[in-house]
């Protein structure tokens, strides 16, 4: 099998991963983004009680090797690299980090919903702060994300 072919296949079972993840929730639903996005999902959160679309992009990383949560940091550091030179995200965007050898799953965010008093903001961070990906973790970061679009919603609609 080629190196190529290796690295396809690995990033096809992060992407699989990723999938399975997010899917466990009934309120989140994946949907693939153009190369151009430069990430590799837009999740969509349901909440039929909000006029707005409730949305946040995902990128996909994986690589064979068992990593700590230090190594993972500075394996990303490049990565954190290439995404501040794209453009500045307008939306909530996360990393998820896969050892595949082990199923390891790490989670840090690449534009992070915060709220400053009481005005919403996108923090771009330029390097990664790696936790554990969990069930629980997933309900959190969900939770910030409507928080954070409550407060544009109430910044936006008057």
């Amino acid at each position: 099998m080629t190196e190529d072919a290796i690295a396809r296949l690995m990033e096809d079972r992060a992407r699989a991963l990723a999938a399975i993840i997010l899917t466990r929730r009934g309120d989140l639903t994946i949907s693939e983004t153009s190369q151009e996005a430069g990430l590799d999902f837009h999740v969509t959160i349901a909440r039929e009680d909000k006029p707005m679309r409730l949305i946040f992009g995902v990128l996909i990383k994986g690589i064979p090797s068992p990593l700590t949560i230090e190594q993972a940091d500075r394996v990303l550091g490049p990565t954190m690299g290439q995404f501040q030179g794209m453009r500045k995200f307008t939306y909530p965007v996360c990393l998820f980090f896969f050892t595949l050898r082990e199923d390891q799953a790490f989670f840090s965010w690449l534009a992070e919903p915060a709220l400053i008093g009481d005005a919403p903001k996108l923090v771009h961070h330029r390097e990664p702060h790696c936790v554990q990906l969990t069930d629980e973790l997933l309900g959190r970061v969900v939770d910030r994300i409507v928080g954070w679009y409550d407060a544009v919603e109430a910044v936006l609609i008057v």
